[in-house]
């Protein structure tokens, strides 16, 4: 596979971050040497890569921007924050939608069923960066549209990808299960990753475990949350603009 460079985020002590693409996924490369527009990834060194995929626009204006702790209620949401999703879903979901139709990114798809399917992330085969994405067939957008009946669904989730670490030799107690809020793709996706993931460093308040989820999903959808933002993010202006 190849990541395609768009800009460096970052140089320092000696490391260069940059911003790009890899099979049209924003992606961002951590690399000790300045790189060409346009390289060649070998899926079984990403450790030495340093490669984090898909980069959230959270992630990557990190690097650009300051960040804030920032708090929206459901009737922020409802106000100002849902409008916004609405008017960006088309194109903001449109790989995640393209994967659930099997017409891109098949080779990545380890589990097919009814209501959800299994894909590998960057970083599956190897041992410190097992990483799973678990997603829905339902048009979820967030968390705050789960309810009471989905709780169902999140458990099979659960399972379905236990089962598949286990082939990997992952137990549960090695692994975290997460959703993003608010999250770079407005297409609910489940995480599920070692428990010594390098991404689980960025955005703590961001990150929303399943089991939480599962317990309180009945207030989720009203629920006043917290998170890190870009101040460039729309909902960020949105909200405190």
């Amino acid at each position: 596979m190849k990541f395609k460079k768009i800009e460096i985020l970052e140089v320092k002590n000696g490391t260069n971050v940059y911003y790009g693409t890899i099979e049209n996924v924003p992606t961002i490369l951590i690399a000790e040497k300045n790189i060409p527009d346009e390289i060649t990834i070998d899926e079984k060194n990403l450790e030495k890569k340093n490669l984090i995929q898909p980069a959230s626009n959270d992630l990557i204006e990190s690097y650009r921007n300051k960040i804030k702790i920032i708090t929206e209620t459901h009737i922020d949401y409802k106000n100002k924050v849902e409008p916004y999703i609405n008017s960006i879903l088309e194109s903001n979901t449109k790989w995640i939608r393209n994967i659930l139709a099997f017409q891109n990114e098949t080779e990545k798809i380890l589990f097919k069923g009814e209501k959800f399917i299994v894909v590998k992330n960057i970083g599956y085969d190897t041992k410190n960066d097992f990483y799973l994405l678990a997603i829905p067939h339902e048009e979820l957008r967030t968390i705050r549209d789960l309810r009471g009946h989905h709780k169902e669904l999140l458990k099979l989730m659960k399972l379905k990808t236990i089962e598949i670490a286990k082939k990997r030799h992952f137990e549960e107690n090695d692994l975290y299960f997460f959703f993003h809020y608010h999250p770079s793709c407005y297409h609910l996706h489940l995480h599920v990753c070692v428990n010594t993931h390098k991404n689980l460093k960025f955005r703590l308040y961001r990150h929303i475990l399943l089991d939480y989820a599962i317990d309180h999903i009945e207030k989720l959808e009203k629920k006043t949350f917290k998170f890190e933002m870009s101040i460039s993010n729309p909902i960020y202006k949105l909200l405190l603009g």
